[in-house]
């Protein structure tokens, strides 16, 4: 770059590209492409077809010795023993109840078929695990399948007894397992009387084609060639893509293969493909061979000889002119380059060189030299921003969560209150030196607005002095019961949440009952999150006031405080779950459930927080 910096600076970028690329190129492209073009396709399709018949001939011949041995391994089965390895023979003493079945010499009873599915099941776990189920079909249309009765149900549908045997093992057209759902090859085998020598029946093998999968995938045709198998009805029985198994290929996105002739070139959309097919005796299957023509690159040999020859005309181009053009070329993008790893890896104060100049990778270099200064300029103006914001969200949220919770905390003159105590304890009047002692704890309770969360130990001890006040007033009667755990006692929660809940039930089921409905506190947790529910056996909840509550318990906390009508909310349900909401995020808050005429039922969820702090135990 120090040699030619003047010269250079001054072209454009199109003017390098002129200058170098056309001198270099040009000459060799047009000389290899006009030589090497004609030699190419025809040996590649020569060598292309001869490996193609070889292989897809292979294949069919494994496939039809895998689904001929897959029968013969039946054959001892259905004539009285079962083969298991070598030479061996595992004697069962009912190995020749398929025979007798066929042949009517024995009933045909429920615990005969289970003999004989058990026998099948042996043969498929022993012999071969592919086959997906077995089953035995009559002359006359009686069924056994290994997969139980609702298989065999199935196939007495379909009226074997009407189809005639065939004497040499047949495949059938491949389906979809009923039970697993994969695509499977019925390999229908004819069963001989062993003594009269005549078909009396006939077993169906459903074999898997994972298999015949395996058999193809070992074998590759090039790069993106493939071979797939299509079956007597044009179905698609293995293709490298399993979406297509089972289809027809007429109906598949392989609908223009089903042109392909042996030895022929296949034009698809403006693609040459390399085709050609072998046939199978024993199945019917033919296995479709398919490579695209550029892909084929065996023919290159016979061209090599002029390729060689263009090769060393365009090296001596190559070696005069294309690494003084690279120099002045790509000194600028590597520079770029590497200023760019490192603003990937996060240093954005990379220092980068601005020089004037008419080169274009020269100008990309200055316009990123001033994107980069743009944007530290930008980051450090929303960092700091976004500081900012979040200490305003931060004291908006605090304020809020405070005005939330002064909203029910009114200051009381409870030292009034004690003074009452004291008359009313001078005076021997126990019920309003109680009542008042309890309104007093209450009311400092309430007043203490230096924390926002309490222990749940803390909230019942708070209830229980407002529940001593409820049953003053129904004349002690035992209104509320707490059946809390003492595991749950120092969890953390916003202060005054189940009083207001106990309040609301106190107004709606007590007092409309005049006493007699009560009240019931308990807990359990779930998935690391408290729930604490308030039940009462009162009136339950109206329509119309049931849909008040789902109203304002479907907005959020901020919502709930930002409507147009702030003196209408009060301590009740919208209140305690709004301060929920705002305190631990929204899935926690308040769900309500009514039961017209029978109760109704308020629960609190909210994240399991303990403080290490035991106290004793509080009962109500």
């Amino acid at each position: 770059m120090k040699r030619y910096p003047s010269f250079l600076h001054y072209f454009s970028l199109r003017q390098k590209m002129i200058l170098g690329f056309l001198l270099v190129s040009l000459t060799g492209v047009f000389t290899i492409a006009l030589s090497a073009h004609h030699y190419y396709t025809k040996a590649t399709s020569k060598d292309f077809y001869t490996l193609a018949n070889g292989a897809s001939a292979g294949l069919n011949n494994q496939i039809d010795q895998y689904l001929n041995s897959m029968a013969e391994s039946t054959y001892a089965m259905v004539a009285g023993s079962l083969q298991l390895s070598g030479d061996s023979l595992l004697h069962i003493p009912d190995s020749y109840i398929i025979q007798e079945w066929l042949a009517g010499s024995i009933e045909r009873t429920a615990q005969n078929r289970l003999q004989i599915e058990n026998l099948f099941k042996l043969h498929i776990t022993l012999s071969y695990s592919e086959i997906e189920s077995m089953v035995l079909i009559s002359n006359t249309g009686e069924v056994v399948s290994s997969r139980g009765e609702s298989d065999a149900a199935v196939y007495r549908q379909q009226r074997w007894q009407e189809q005639p045997p065939q004497p040499v093992p047949t495949l059938l057209q491949m389906k979809q397992s009923r039970l697993s759902r994969i695509p499977v090859v019925p390999l229908v085998v004819p069963i001989y009387n062993t003594k009269k020598v005549k078909i009396v029946g006939r077993l169906i093998l459903n074999v898997s084609t994972t298999e015949i999968r395996k058999i193809m995938g070992g074998t590759p045709i090039g790069d993106t060639g493939y071979f797939f198998i299509l079956d007597p009805g044009d179905h698609i029985v293995y293709h490298p893509d399993p979406a297509l198994v089972g289809q027809s290929i007429a109906e598949s996105r392989l609908s223009p293969f089903s042109r392909i002739r042996p030895d022929s070139i296949l034009t698809v959309d403006k693609v040459k493909f390399l085709t050609t097919y072998s046939a199978s005796d024993f199945t019917g299957w033919r296995i479709m061979a398919v490579v695209p023509l550029p892909e084929m690159a065996s023919g290159l040999h016979v061209a090599r000889n002029s390729i060689i020859m263009v090769m060393l005309f365009l090296l001596a181009f190559v070696f005069l002119i294309v690494p003084l053009l690279t120099r002045a070329l790509l000194a600028p993008v590597m520079k770029l380059n590497k200023n760019m790893r490192e603003v990937r890896r996060g240093d954005l104060n990379v220092t980068v060189d601005v020089l004037p100049s008419r080169d274009e990778f020269q100008m990309l270099g200055n316009n990123f030299a001033h994107m980069l200064t743009t944007l530290n300029e930008l980051i450090d103006k929303v960092y700091r921003f976004q500081i900012r914001e979040m200490n305003l969200e931060l004291r908006q949220k605090d304020a809020t969560i405070h005005a939330l919770q002064n909203q029910i905390n009114p200051h009381f003159l409870y030292n009034s209150l004690d003074i009452i105590k004291s008359i009313a304890f001078l005076e021997d009047v126990p019920k309003i030196e109680r009542m008042v002692g309890n309104l007093a704890a209450f009311f400092r309770y309430t007043a203490k607005s230096d924390r926002i969360e309490v222990s749940l130990r803390d909230e019942i001890v708070h209830l229980n002095e407002y529940l001593e006040i409820i049953r003053i007033r129904f004349n002690d009667r035992h209104i509320g019961k707490n059946y809390i755990p003492e595991k749950y006692m120092d969890v953390r929660l916003v202060k005054l949440t189940v009083q207001p809940i106990v309040e609301n039930a106190v107004k709606y089921a007590v007092e409309a009952t005049h006493g007699e409905a009560e009240i019931i506190i308990s807990a359990y947790d779930a998935q690391d999150d408290l729930f604490i529910e308030v039940v009462d056996n009162g009136p339950g909840i109206d329509e119309e006031r049931m849909n008040l509550i789902r109203e304002q318990l479907s907005a959020s906390g901020d919502d709930y405080y930002e409507s147009p009508t702030p003196g209408d909310k009060s301590v009740g349900l919208a209140n305690v779950h709004a301060r929920l909401k705002l305190q631990y995020g929204t899935p926690y808050g308040l769900s309500v459930v009514s039961f017209p005429g029978r109760g109704a039922a308020v629960t609190v969820r909210i994240p399991m927080q303990k403080k290490k702090n035991v106290q004793a135990n509080i009962k109500m």
